[in-house]
């Protein structure tokens, strides 16, 4: 198990602003695989799209996702924007079962027990060309992804409806919180 804390939900509730936050403050931060990598498909004409070639993307976003892991030294504390669950999630959520190997997977490589969860909130929701989900899908898969962390038995932290920099400030010192009474 790595400090990796993943910071995950429904589409359109504020990730990647966060993770771009931490990543600002310092702190080493994924990127969002799955986004860069549907503009990357789209822009060279390319086939790897979840639409065209689930397993195909699911593949390389695992990949790209155990790298990440991979790549985080031990004892650092870093943020994986969406972690491995979150595509068993999706998988679940778009009716493609369980593939196993994202079961093992989820086995294999276990992120911080905390994970941190930025709620469906209404104000900020937008989509666009790549997230095109309604508001009502989003909430779904919301629900989803919940259930999926849970089930690996990972502590849910819901973050509070607050600005970017307070949820920044509250989700570093529950970290904080958390070392200190671990030792």
């Amino acid at each position: 198990m790595k400090n990796i804390f993943v910071v995950t939900g429904g589409p359109g509730f504020g990730k990647t602003e966060l993770i771009d936050e931490l990543r600002r403050s310092g702190y080493l931060c994924s990127e969002e695989f799955a986004r860069e990598l549907i503009e990357h498909q789209q822009k060279i004409g390319g086939d790897m799209l979840p639409w065209k070639n689930p397993k195909l993307f699911q593949e390389e976003i695992l990949r790209l996702r155990k790298y990440f892991y991979d790549s985080v030294p031990d004892k650092t504390t870093a943020f994986a924007d969406r972690g491995i669950p979150d595509q068993l999630a999706f998988a679940r959520h778009k009716g493609f079962g369980i593939p196993e190997i994202l079961k093992q997977s989820t086995e294999q490589y276990r992120y911080a027990p905390q994970v941190f969860v930025t709620p469906p909130w209404r104000e900020i929701f937008v989509n666009d060309s790549i997230r095109s989900e309604s508001y009502d899908e989003a909430i779904r898969i919301h629900q989803s992804i919940l259930e999926t962390y849970s089930t690996l038995n990972y502590q849910i932290i819901e973050l509070p409806l607050i600005p970017v920099t307070e949820r920044v400030t509250f989700m570093l010192k529950t970290i904080k919180n958390l070392s200190y009474h671990e030792h």
